[in-house]
C-alpha cells in the first residue's frame, strides 16, 4: 500500500513540473513571437535567441538580454511609427531576471548551511536522530526566502510575457508603410 501511495506521488510530481515545463515553454513562445513581429530594420537580437531561455542555468544570465533587447526593438519599432509606448516590458522582465538570479544565490546559501547543520548535528549525536540545529533552521529559512522571491520572480515572468505579447501583437496590426520598390524585371 505504501508503495504504491509513493509511486503516486512520485507519478504526480513529475507530472506537475512536465506542466511546469510546458507553461513555461508556451510562454517562451510568446516571447519568440513578439521578438519576431519587430521588423528586422529594428531588431535588437535574433528571435531565435529568444530559446535559450530554457537552458536551465544560463537562463539567468540570459534574461537580462532578452528583456533588454526585446523590448529595445519593440521601443524602438513604435518610435519609428511615431508612437510612444513606454518601456514596453523592460522594467518588469529586468525585474524578473534580478529576482530569479537573488533567489538562485539565496537556494544555494539555503542548501549548504542546511547541509552544514546536518552534517554537523550527526557527527555531534554520534548518529542518533537528533532535534534540528539552529544552522539548519537557519537554512530553511533562507530557503524558504529563495522560495517567496522565486514567486514574485513568477509573477513578474507571467507580467513580461503578457507585456511584450501585447505589444507585439500592436506592432503586427499596424500597417506597414508602403515603398515603392519599383517594377519587377520578370514582370514586364
Amino acid at each position: 500500500m505504501a508503495a504504491g501511495f509513493g509511486i503516486l506521488i512520485l507519478f504526480g510530481a513529475c507530472a506537475i513540473a512536465l506542466a511546469m515545463f510546458g507553461l513555461f515553454i508556451w510562454m517562451v513562445f510568446l516571447i519568440y513571437r513578439a521578438a519576431a513581429s519587430v521588423p528586422v530594420e529594428h531588431r535588437r537580437m535574433d528571435p531565435g535567441l529568444v530559446w535559450l531561455l530554457v537552458i536551465p542555468v544560463f537562463q539567468n544570465v540570459w534574461a537580462f538580454f532578452v528583456a533588454g533587447q526585446v523590448c529595445g526593438g519593440l521601443s524602438d519599432a513604435f518610435e519609428a511609427n511615431g508612437l510612444e509606448r513606454g518601456d514596453c516590458g523592460r522594467f518588469k522582465g529586468l525585474a524578473y531576471a534580478v529576482l530569479t538570479v537573488i533567489q538562485l544565490g539565496f537556494g544555494i546559501v539555503g542548501a549548504g548551511v542546511q547541509f552544514a547543520g546536518t552534517f554537523a548535528m550527526s557527527e555531534a549525536s554520534g548518529g542518533e536522530q537528533a532535534s534540528l540545529s539552529p544552522l539548519q533552521m537557519a537554512g530553511m529559512g533562507v530557503t524558504g526566502l529563495a522560495w517567496i522571491l522565486g514567486i514574485g520572480g513568477l509573477v513578474f515572468l507571467v507580467l513580461f510575457v503578457v507585456e511584450v505579447n501585447r505589444r507585439g501583437k500592436e506592432l503586427s496590426s499596424l500597417e506597414p508603410k508602403s515603398i515603392d520598390v519599383g517594377a519587377h524585371p520578370r514582370t514586364e
